[in-house]
């Protein structure tokens, strides 16, 4: 059941979350915590607003979105977040560059679905633990 609390802004990068993402899915999300994550994600609006089920004209007349938009969000900082924490700045470039792992496309191309996320979850803590298979 979801809760009366507003996701208003993220943590920094290196800090314990308060809550657990599972908490923060069932909370509504504020644009501001949005603009947060695309400061975060360095993912140009338009790319990111395909990324979450909102069209640009949602997330510009609201300021405050559903839980369903929140979990996709929260699913996209995890990934940033495990990334950053492991690879620091050079995440973002891996990101972009294509790889013969994910069939010579950009991992970036992952965050489409939580299938995609989730493997890319998998596939950066692998490579944290140098196990690179």
């Amino acid at each position: 059941m979801a809760t009366a609390n507003i996701l208003e802004e993220p943590l920094p990068l290196y800090s314990t979350l308060s809550m657990s993402f599972y908490q923060m899915a069932e909370c509504p999300m504020s644009k501001s915590y949005i603009k947060s994550i695309l400061k975060l994600t360095q993912i140009p609006l338009y790319e990111f607003i395909d990324l979450i089920p909102i069209s640009i004209d949602t997330y510009k007349r609201k300021k405050v979105f559903n839980p369903s938009v929140s979990e996709r969000v929260l699913q996209i900082e995890e990934v940033y977040r495990a990334g950053l924490e492991a690879f620091d700045s050079d995440f973002h470039t891996w990101l972009r560059t294509p790889s013969p792992i994910f069939s010579n496309q950009p991992p970036k191309n992952l965050l489409q679905n939580s299938f995609g996320t989730r493997h890319l979850l998998e596939h950066i803590g692998r490579m944290a633990h140098g196990v690179l298979a």
